[in-house]
């Protein structure tokens, strides 16, 4: 059982991320905008509040610093920039006994983003490679008994990995109405990802990513756990934007195919490491979602509703030897949603300072899937002190159904509910340090003591 469970944990982190919420960074005081997927704007020295999880949430990670170091140009076609993040976690109370306390984890994630119109000519034409180290102990999340991931740094075997992360082709069409994404990527980027703003119109709000909360499902909603390609497995695969200018740019549709084998749910592919393909079984989504602003200092808004869907036959099994009993069904889906407000502008116009909030919700009937029903929101507050112009506060909640299927009953509880405060300082230049206290009133994992409580101390550095 405890085998089956350790499994199911580990799984929690395949990220994905959730797509929460389109960021409503920065829409224009006059043209308020959707934020549709784009490849990062590189905010140089306004680069504020990086994500914890740069892998999983950015196409384009990094400031381009590490180009400026080997001497290319702040304006050449080549890009290349990437980031750090370290942490390490303590179980102080209650949690998982079986397993050590303490753990470290880290990621180094390398990209290079070729201009293809200002390289070759090709107009609206990009490409991009990233390279991925990660290690991670049990240690780094086990502890909690979270089965949503309290620790998005931990990911699913193999703990120690370096491969070749993401290698994709964009062209854009019709003005940049049309996007068009080829190769292996991480779908969550595109159709999960709350942590994205808007940075391509008002300066005002810009911001390079909504929340720092380091856990899990603020990059993989719970109910896509181990379904949609992700951090740190990408998969093969292709997307598409659409942005209307008829529609003043504030309406956008996505929709992306992609390697669904990583998705059957018995954890024998791992897409990040396996032989890219296509001829087994797909993951397919599609989303629909705008944006708006209100009031006199026109704070932007976003929704979004999305679908998914997984090819082939999907299983799950708990128990081992003769008394291992598996579930199976052939295809799986599920729908989510997603609300992101800016609430509050503490200095309008003179920075990005306020207060952010965002709830997202999946569902799906799979008997396969390891939860069934979430619900995600957070606060977060950007420079609440002017002379801290690039620190941020957030806390944040998720609540997860665990399939309730009665054979798993000794392993996991029916429900889980994790909190989780942080605040994110910045040190100097693009490294940040972040502390973040969780708890879970009531673990996922029912071989965790309940009132489990835990502390995180992790270190960015973008490059």
């Amino acid at each position: 059982m405890l085998r089956e469970a350790a499994r199911s944990l580990l799984s929690r982190s395949q990220l994905l991320a959730a797509l929460l919420l389109q960021p409503f960074g920065t829409a224009a005081a006059a043209e308020p905008a959707a934020s549709p997927p784009s490849i990062a704007a590189d905010l140089g020295p306004e680069m504020r509040l990086p994500s914890t999880n740069p892998a999983a949430s950015s196409a384009a990670p990094g400031t381009g610093q590490l180009g400026r170091w080997l001497g290319l140009p702040a304006d050449s076609a080549l890009r290349l920039g990437g980031a750090w993040v370290g942490n390490g976690t303590s179980q102080i109370v209650g949690g998982v006994q079986s397993v050590p306390a303490n753990g470290l984890a880290q990621q180094l994630l390398i990209d290079a983003t070729l201009d293809l119109e200002q390289a070759v000519g090709w107009r609206g034409g990009t490409a991009w490679v990233q390279g991925l180290q990660l290690n991670a102990g049990p240690g780094a999340a086990l502890p909690s008994g979270s089965v949503q991931g309290s620790n998005s740094l931990v990911a699913p075997p193999p703990l120690d990995r370096t491969a070749l992360y993401s290698y994709v082709l964009r062209q854009d069409l019709w003005d940049r109405q049309l996007k068009i994404l080829v190769g292996k990527q991480a779908a969550s980027i595109e159709f999960a990802n709350v942590t994205r703003p808007d940075v391509t119109r008002n300066p005002t709000y810009a911001v390079s990513a909504l929340s720092a909360l380091p856990f899990t499902p603020l990059y993989a909603m719970p109910t896509l756990l181990g379904r949609m390609p992700g951090y740190p497995d990408p998969a093969l695969g292709a997307s598409l934007s659409w942005q209307p200018k008829a529609l003043d740019r504030k309406v956008y549709f996505n929709a992306g195919v992609f390697d669904g084998r990583g998705g059957v749910g018995d954890g024998s592919i791992r897409t990040g490491t396996a032989v890219p393909s296509l001829g087994g079984p797909l993951f397919s989504v599609a989303e629909l979602g705008g944006g708006w602003s209100l009031g006199a200092s026109n704070r932007p808004g976003s929704a979004s509703f999305g679908t998914w869907f997984q090819g082939g036959t999907s299983s799950r099994c708990s128990g081992t030897g003769p008394e291992e009993i598996c579930l199976q069904e052939n295809g799986a889906h599920g729908f989510y949603g997603t609300v992101a407000q800016r609430l509050l502008n503490f200095r309008y116009g003179h920075d990005s300072s306020g207060l952010v909030g965002f709830v997202s919700a999946g569902w799906t009937p799979s008997i396969t899937n390891l939860m069934t029903r979430s619900l995600t929101a957070g606060l977060t507050a950007f420079a609440p002190m002017a002379q801290r112009p690039r620190d941020s506060f957030g806390l944040g909640l998720s609540w997860a159904r665990v399939n309730d299927t009665g054979f798993l009953e000794q392993v996991f509880r029916p429900s889980e509910l994790m909190l989780q405060v942080y605040g994110q300082f910045h040190l100097g230049g693009a490294t940040y340090v972040l502390p973040a206290l969780t708890t879970l009133p009531r673990p996922g994992l029912a071989a965790a003591a309940g009132g489990s409580t835990s502390v995180l101390l992790q270190l960015i550095t973008l490059f």
